[in-house]
């Protein structure tokens, strides 16, 4: 009922959402190009990762959030929550369970010719996406168990806040410093609690953070570039870097408004299936690679463009 309340503004003006989204992916997929250890002598690759994952996931949760709230109908009952439950469960996990099973079944079978990163020691290995999805053979799958539980929860939250979200942001901001289990993701989950909710209270209000964001966005851009230079050094918390990556890659992708191409915005559209695949392609194409060159060097700077291409 409460989202009946605000005005929601058309299509058109989540076109900067699909363009983050579009960014946030490839910044996932760049994150994804080396599963372990980096290719000898390019240290500045791991710099480049580690500095993506301060801030990246964060704004992809944010932006979950906000898709979440923007999107969400009223539930009046237990039975609609349990079909509203239900539903995000098909979407989500069947496909996260089954590209679970094909990279299982790949590792195991490609292990014995290839080179396999994170390869699983047996079969009772393939259960660890859901007891331990950080922890399994296929930990870059994660964000959707996560997301799922997220979507659980979230509806029970605005029920609890009388549809006023923004009155968990406290708890959840307590939650993000709570030390939780790996079980089942609930470390992610207290993690990105904070910025997950931020999303929803951007999504209720979607007019009105546009607008701030138009306003207001550009001042945060150069902080930004500023925390990613110094960030692995200086050790800048993830949340505080994700809280600075939201107003300035919304500015970044402001520039991209005449993109003729629609590359941004066609790469958000497609994030589900880009982040269910796209390390599976990586690895796959990393492992043919392997086999007529090394990645070490100058090569890895060939070898960088194909994995991304693939991914």
């Amino acid at each position: 009922i409460d989202n009946m309340t605000h005005a929601k503004p058309t299509s058109k003006r989540l076109d900067a959402v699909d363009k983050l989204k579009g960014l946030a992916i490839l910044l996932v997929v760049v994150g994804h190009l080396v599963a372990r250890e980096a290719p000898a002598g390019n240290h500045w690759y791991v710099v480049l990762k580690d500095t993506l994952y301060l801030f990246h996931m964060p704004l992809f949760m944010f932006l979950s959030g906000l898709i979440l709230a923007y999107s969400r109908k009223p539930i009046t009952s237990l039975a609609g929550y349990g079909q509203y439950v239900a539903g995000k469960f098909q979407r989500l996990m069947p496909a996260y369970l089954a590209f679970s099973l094909v990279v299982f079944a790949g590792k195991m079978l490609a292990g014995r010719f290839l080179h396999v990163d994170n390869a699983p020691e047996s079969w009772l290995s393939y259960f660890d996406v859901i007891i331990n999805p950080l922890g399994s053979y296929c930990a870059f799958l994660w964000y959707i168990q996560v997301l799922f539980l997220f979507y659980a929860i979230m509806p029970v939250g605005y029920y609890a806040a009388r549809q006023q979200i923004h009155y968990l942001l406290p708890i959840c901001l307590l939650a993000h410093f709570v030390p939780w289990p790996n079980f089942l993701g609930l470390s992610s989950l207290g993690e990105y609690a904070f910025v997950f909710c931020l999303g929803c209270v951007a999504g209720d209000h979607y007019a009105t953070f546009s607008k701030w964001m138009e306003r207001h966005g550009a001042i945060f851009v150069i902080p930004f570039a500023v925390s990613l230079l110094v960030a692995t050094t200086i050790g800048i918390p993830k949340l505080i870097m994700g809280l600075l990556s939201i107003p300035a890659c919304y500015m970044l992708v402001g520039c991209w408004t005449k993109d003729r191409w629609q590359v941004w915005s066609c790469m958000g559209h497609y994030t589900f299936p880009i982040y269910l695949m796209n390390t599976l392609y990586i690895g796959v194409t990393k492992a043919v690679l392997l086999k007529f060159a090394s990645w070490d060097g100058l090569n890895f700077f060939w070898f960088a463009p194909i994995l991304l291409v693939a991914g």
